[in-house]
């Protein structure tokens, strides 16, 4: 269900909240023979960024050790609301491939993401030049949890480097002229026009609105509720691990899924999803539905 919803949503609309970013990290684990990635570095985000005084920076990954350190550091970076770039390989169900061979499974990188966007205050904007990178919102698990990033701009299946830097080209460079991503996604599909089949435009606080009433609306069996809270595919490996999971904050709900209850569930997770506690300005920016059915 969510591969169907993900393909609706390639047209590039109105996003419909605010969102703002001050500081562009571009994260990189390619070898030597790819050039792409410097180009569009150095040659598109760095005279962008030099015109209108926004800060960029270059991350080179070569193992688990380095995402790790990437993580932190942009964790504890002084300005708040970061965009970040990936460019490295991606694996369907390996996850994020880095240059000596280590994978970042999808499930780290969206806990890791979500530590960012913690400290963002849901505002965490990523952009990937990155192989099936679309596989990674089939991991946001809609529980208990904080969102992971706020938009994403993900490729849906194998992509060539000549096509990535294309599009983010023109996409980096209109953008940093005029903070306006719905404008620099037009300019790209005005200039290639079959680019935008590639990729998908994915706003998180709607995944989770539409996830939930289609939980309302079609799911009442327990293995049904586990598998649409988490997005699984059937390649997933770790699905008891996720079962277990789903064990430790299932508070009768599964058992007795009356519209109340769900209603009442919807809530809470929805207060932890959007960081209302935290931030309470959220509640009036993204103005979630009160109930689900």
């Amino acid at each position: 269900m969510l591969q169907e919803k993900i393909g609706e949503d390639l047209s590039f609309n109105v996003l419909g909240f605010d969102f703002s970013f001050n500081k562009i990290f571009v994260l990189k684990s390619l070898g030597e023979s790819d050039t792409f990635a410097d180009d569009l570095y150095y040659n598109t985000i760095v005279p962008s960024c030099e015109n209108v005084g926004l800060v960029k920076e270059l991350i080179e990954l070569y193992d688990k050790f380095d995402w790790d350190k990437a993580i932190e550091k942009i964790c504890q970076d002084k300005l708040s609301h970061p965009l970040i770039h990936f460019e490295m390989h991606g694996d369907d169900k390996k996850g994020l491939k880095l240059r000596l061979g280590d994978y970042i499974p999808w499930a780290k990188v969206i806990d890791d993401l979500r530590r960012i966007n913690v400290r963002s205050g849901f505002n965490l904007v990523i952009t990937m030049a990155t192989c099936y990178s679309t596989f990674l919102a089939y991991h946001i698990a809609m529980v208990k949890k904080p969102a992971p990033y706020l938009i994403s701009i993900t490729a849906n299946k194998k992509v060539l480097p000549d096509v990535t830097y294309a599009m983010y080209s023109i996409f980096f460079k209109e953008l940093i002229r005029t903070s306006d991503l719905h404008g620099a996604l037009k300019k790209v599909e005005k200039e290639y026009p079959c680019i935008p089949t590639q990729f998908a435009l994915i706003t998180v606080p709607f995944l989770f609105e539409d996830a939930w009433k289609g939980i309302a609306k079609l799911y009442k069996k327990k293995e049904d509720v586990i598998r649409h809270f988490y997005h699984t595919l059937p390649e997933v490996q770790d699905r008891e691990l996720l079962r277990e999971e789903f064990e430790s904050y299932k508070e009768g709900f599964v058992y007795n899924c009356t519209p109340e209850n769900l209603n009442r569930y919807y809530q809470r997770c929805r207060d932890e999803f959007f960081m209302y506690d935290c931030f309470p300005e959220n509640r009036k920016r993204f103005s979630p539905i009160d109930t689900i059915c």
